[in-house]
């Protein structure tokens, strides 16, 4: 039987903007949406928003153009309607004051001379760029928007990384509108629980990473297994994708080849909204992962009815590995019945065919 083509919608929602350099200004948050023409059909189709990390836009996460490695398409063919959000400072949404390399942290401003800057130089607009409470205003104003133009109560959410206390912190605040959250790679407790004593906090707009760190720092060097990444292109593939959403930082770098761009956050609330989460949640997380610092989110979950698996061999980008397979076939069955392989609640550790056993065993 042929497989239905996905119809790929790609939006920008307005949005009045709560982050303090663009307070009160009406911007265009982009969002993305892929389904099915039999799933839009239904009057209120299973809705999931797929929320981004630290770094890699939601176009890049979630729906690479390569291969079998779009979450957003498998998620799709399975019947959801799935919609990705690019928050502030991520491209195509706004990135305000981030074309101006002056505001660079300056952690991260050697990374650009001799080529972006010639000499380290102070920030023109001295402040982090973005909140915990900026970016749960945007999902606030994505969550009305679809449930407007799909006629839906609730719907689920995917996180990760940092977007799993995007999607918690806002689940946690919102209650009646989530039905079920799927996190991996699950960020660790912030530094902070409570927001700055000002905001906006001193600092720098943009911090910055390049290709040696995210490829090999962050990635191959978390890669243990034989076959944890099954086609050895993928890496320049991801990091290809991340250069043509973002056209300005495909040409900074320190000798003009490209840098990933991000928004210098505002972190808080994680520990305290991990315990207030009261929608089913599936937390994944891969044993090259750091794991042991990672794992700290999973043990702030209270609520009842959660399941953790420790993936096998498998990095903080499990999307982009062999445990994908896992990835995709765990969320799909999570967001659609609450339980995964028979199983609704506990501590499971995957073997290599995606099987489940429980912790202690």
């Amino acid at each position: 039987m042929q497989q239905q083509e996905l119809i790929t919608t790609d939006r920008f929602i307005t949005h009045v903007s709560t982050v303090p350099a663009t307070a009160g200004q009406t911007v265009g948050l982009f969002v993305r949406e892929r389904a099915l023409d039999s799933t839009l059909a239904q009057p209120a189709p299973p809705v999931v928003v797929m929320v981004h990390g630290g770094f890699a836009t939601s176009v890049v996460a979630y729906d690479l153009a390569y291969k079998d490695y779009s979450f957003m398409a498998a998620l799709a063919h399975a019947g959801f309607d799935v919609f990705a959000l690019s928050h502030t400072g991520y491209a195509p949404s706004p990135q305000p004051l981030m074309d101006d390399p002056c505001n660079v942290d300056s952690e991260f401003q050697p990374e650009l001379i001799p080529h972006v800057l010639s000499v380290p130089t102070p920030p023109r607009y001295p402040h982090k760029l973005v909140s915990s409470r900026s970016e749960w205003d945007e999902l606030a104003t994505v969550v009305e928007f679809i449930r407007q133009l799909r006629g839906v109560e609730r719907l689920s959410f995917v996180g990760w990384s940092t977007g799993t206390p995007r999607a918690g912190g806002f689940a946690a605040m919102h209650p009646e509108l989530v039905d079920k959250l799927v996190m991996f790679g699950p960020s660790p407790y912030f530094p902070n629980e409570q927001p700055p004593a000002q905001i906006p906090e001193a600092g720098s707009p943009l911090i910055l990473q390049t290709r040696e760190f995210l490829l090999h720092r962050r990635w191959q060097d978390h890669v243990h297994c034989e076959g944890q990444l099954e086609d050895p292109m993928i890496c320049e593939e991801v990091w290809k994708a991340l250069m043509a959403v973002d056209p300005v930082g495909a040409t900074w770098g320190s000798d003009g080849r490209g840098i990933m761009r991000a928004p210098n956050r505002m972190n808080f609330g994680w520990r305290e909204n991990l315990a207030r989460i009261q929608a089913p949640t599936l937390m994944l997380l891969g044993e090259f992962d750091n794991y042991a610092k990672r794992l700290e989110a999973w043990r702030g979950l209270k609520h009842d009815h959660r399941m953790f698996i420790k993936v096998p061999c498998a990095s903080h980008f499990m999307q982009f590995e062999r445990a994908r397979h896992l990835l995709y076939r765990s969320t799909a069955a999570w967001l659609s019945t609450g339980d995964f392989s028979g199983h609704a609640r506990g501590e499971f550790h995957a073997d290599a065919a995606g099987e489940l056993k429980a912790a202690s065993a």
